[in-house]
């Protein structure tokens, strides 16, 4: 049985970036990750009082994450989204799901 996998990146954006063109480039890439085999769901949040984001994205398999994740270094969309992060502010961690419900939203 194969399990699936969460993939959590935590990060602050650039100086002078915007939530807003964040945002723009966050829909873009999400387009094409959805795209990926295995993918699940996907989503990016704020910490609240705090300048630090999390993209959250849910994968049928480990093996469908890391495709996603060569895919994604590839894709012009990805790297202009990466663009707007500071690199050194990246927390990359990978998750097994044990327990899960219909996602309703």
């Amino acid at each position: 049985m194969n399990q699936n996998v969460i993939k959590i990146v935590s990060f602050k954006l650039n100086k002078g970036i915007s939530v807003e063109q964040l945002m723009e480039k966050s829909t873009a890439s999400g387009e094409f990750v959805a795209t990926q085999p295995g993918f699940i769901y996907r989503s990016l949040a704020q910490q609240s009082n705090s300048d630090t984001f999390v993209d959250i994205s849910y994968w049928q398999t480990m093996e469908d994450c890391q495709h996603m994740q060569l895919a994604f270094e590839d894709a012009d969309v990805c790297q202009a989204y990466c663009a707007l992060v500071d690199s050194e502010s990246v927390g990359i961690s990978h998750h097994s799901v044990l327990s899960q419900s219909d996602c309703t939203a």
